[in-house]
């Protein structure tokens, strides 16, 4: 029998424990009833899928079921029965129907901009001419047909300026422009055009990214006068008189700061089209070297929410640069700072080389490489030596590294092709190193056609990292087994696994604009199979696992643009950029050479849907 007291304890103890679950029952009613800032279930739940995670440095990563996404981030990974239970009434599904889910890609070297100028010149060009007219400048459109129609075009432009009017006009032979002009056109001097326009100041813009022109003698007084003559990039007589031809230095400098700047909102729309292709491939941030005019108009679109991915950029600043220590002194320590769309990562400047062997139009050849060539090719312009064009003892860029790293900066997004150009360029970090630590600060090198075994060792001292590009192997190594020989093209032919062995963080970025090439599939195969065109294997043994190249173009590009801590991988509290794939490119069944055929289903930014649907 219960005496009183126990009875009374027990009731007491019932009573007690019908409150605590009344109040419990409050405080967990469904998340939907609410305010959002307290709780709420997840906005869209990922599941019955393979969720590569990228969660580690090195493979194994963590491969599981299931993912949730609340405000922009993500909520948790984990199994369907975890994951599902955070989804409510108002949660979007996405059954991955045994489909794969990872991070978004992240390139770290391609050039968004220009490839939408290159894909559409005559647009672009359209947009300019619109861009310096509204803006009260002058611009004159001119037949290149021939030298005589395009001295008759400039001749009547200067009838009808006023005296003093500044003068433009472009004539470019870059990709896809009309390539049966005259080569004579490209030999105009100031001479030429003082003939024609005496006393207006003009200036011709000889690429359709601004980085050579042309100018008559009055235009050149005011160049001269502003910067002197002790630059390198001006172009001189058998007299070592100016004769009005720019490049270099000195064409970087005048297109920068003396040629007007396109209004931003008459290029944005040309330029999302080109993003819109990038995030359907699955790239949700590219690292590009930006100038003034570029950064302006890809920070207006930010603004104006019209950035479907993320934009980590190089600032032009130190490119082609003879004033870059005066410049960086008035800019402050911005590295970093930016959007959640748009950063700066880094100082670019001008790199030691610039086109591998058999590139287009004449301008391939120039590695600046410690070989002589066995062979020279058509369309190579540099001889048996290549070109190195920190050999100019007027180039800014040698000196360039330590002044970017004097003010906090560092450097990346440069072109590194032949292995001593890499070599001038860890040389540089090496004494910039010596003023002051370059040690963590990720100095980068970008390209990397050949590479030595000095390379790879010098590069690790340094704590630099790397950014590769597949083309390179695919396209360019049989090139370089033809100039200098089979044993270097096995050998140097872009070493990732060398590179990675010896602690080197190695990234991946595209720098291609048409298909399959620009797909990170496309790149994905090339890393793992090492087949060039010609259907050659180059370099057996640096072949990558998937899981490594995988890492390549996730979580160490996210290293690359110094967003480690919100980007590269599928962990709770990271930012959900995540792609779809209608294949696991970790399935065993899909064969190497099948890779590149795996599609991007879906890509989401910020957990929004940017290419695709969730269905």
């Amino acid at each position: 029998m219960i005496d009183r007291r126990t009875f009374a304890r027990s009731s007491q103890t019932r009573t007690m424990g019908i409150l605590f679950i009344l109040c419990f029952c409050t405080l967990v009613a469904p998340a939907q009833d609410l305010p959002p800032e307290v709780a709420h279930y997840a906005d869209t739940v990922f599941h019955n899928g393979s969720v590569l995670t990228m969660d580690r440095d090195k493979p194994p990563f963590t491969v599981t079921e299931a993912l949730a996404v609340r405000d922009g981030k993500i909520l948790a990974v984990g199994d369907d029965d975890r994951i599902l239970r955070m989804a409510g009434p108002d949660t979007r599904r996405m059954n991955l129907e045994g489909r794969a889910l990872m991070p978004g890609v992240i390139d770290t070297h391609s050039h968004l901009y220009e490839y939408a100028i290159y894909k559409h010149p005559r647009e672009y060009q359209r947009i300019l001419i619109r861009g310096l007219r509204q803006d009260g400048f002058r611009y004159v459109t001119v037949n290149w047909r021939s030298r005589e129609s395009a001295l008759a075009d400039l001749k009547r432009a200067a009838e009808a300026a006023s005296p003093g009017d500044w003068i433009f006009t472009l004539f470019t032979t870059d990709v896809n422009a009309d390539m049966t002009r005259p080569k004579a056109l490209l030999e105009f001097t100031r001479h030429d055009l003082d003939s024609v326009v005496p006393d207006n100041p003009i200036f011709i813009i000889t690429g359709l990214v601004g980085r050579s022109g042309i100018a008559n003698t009055k235009m050149m007084d005011i160049i001269t006068e502003m910067y002197g003559e002790n630059i390198s990039g001006y172009s001189r007589d058998d007299q070592g008189v100016l004769n009005g031809r720019f490049s270099g230095a000195i064409g970087g400098t005048v297109n920068a700061e003396l040629v007007p700047q396109v209004p931003p909102e008459l290029s944005a729309p040309l330029f999302k089209r080109e993003l819109d292709e990038w995030v359907a491939n699955g790239v949700t941030t590219v690292s590009s070297r930006l100038g003034g005019n570029y950064i302006t108009t890809y920070a207006y679109m930010d603004r104006q929410g019209q950035l479907p991915l993320r934009l980590a950029y190089s600032h032009e600043v130190g490119r082609l640069n003879p004033f870059l220590e005066r410049y960086l002194r008035r800019m402050g320590g911005i590295q970093g700072h930016g959007t959640d769309r748009m950063w700066m990562i880094g100082i670019s400047i001008s790199g030691p080389d610039g086109d591998p062997p058999g590139a287009p139009h004449g301008r391939g050849g120039n590695n600046c490489t410690t070989l002589t060539k066995n062979q020279i090719i058509a369309l190579d312009a540099y001889g048996a030596d290549g070109g190195c064009r920190w050999d100019d003892p007027l180039d800014p860029a040698p000196g360039a590294p330590a002044i970017v790293n004097r003010y906090g900066y560092r450097i990346s997004g440069v072109h590194n092709i032949g292995d001593k150009a890499v070599l001038l360029s860890l040389d540089a970090y090496a004494k910039a190193n010596q003023e002051k630590s370059i040690m963590g600060k990720r100095f980068a090198i970008d390209h990397g056609l050949m590479i030595s075994q000095d390379n790879i060792r010098q590069a690790s001292e340094l704590g630099a990292m790397w950014s590769l590009q597949p083309f390179l192997l695919y396209d360019i190594a049989p090139i370089v087994a033809q100039v200098w020989g089979e044993e270097v093209a096995q050998r140097w032919t872009m070493p990732t696994k060398s590179l990675i062995d010896a602690g080197v963080k190695v990234t991946y970025g595209a720098d291609r604009w048409s298909d399959p090439m620009r797909q990170p599939m496309w790149g994905l195969q090339v890393l793992v199979t090492r087949q060039a065109v010609n259907g050659t294997v180059y370099g057996e043994r640096e072949k990558l696992d998937r899981s490594t190249a995988l890492l390549m173009m996730t979580r160490w590009g996210a290293e690359y643009v110094l967003r480690e801590e919100e980007l590269g991988s599928l962990e709770p509290g990271k930012l959900a950029d995540l792609i779809v794939l209608d294949k696991n490119p970790l399935d065993t069944s899909v064969p190497d050479k099948a890779l590149s055929e795996i599609k991007v289903v879906t890509t989401l930014v910020g957990g929004e849907v940017v290419h695709g649907s969730l269905n």
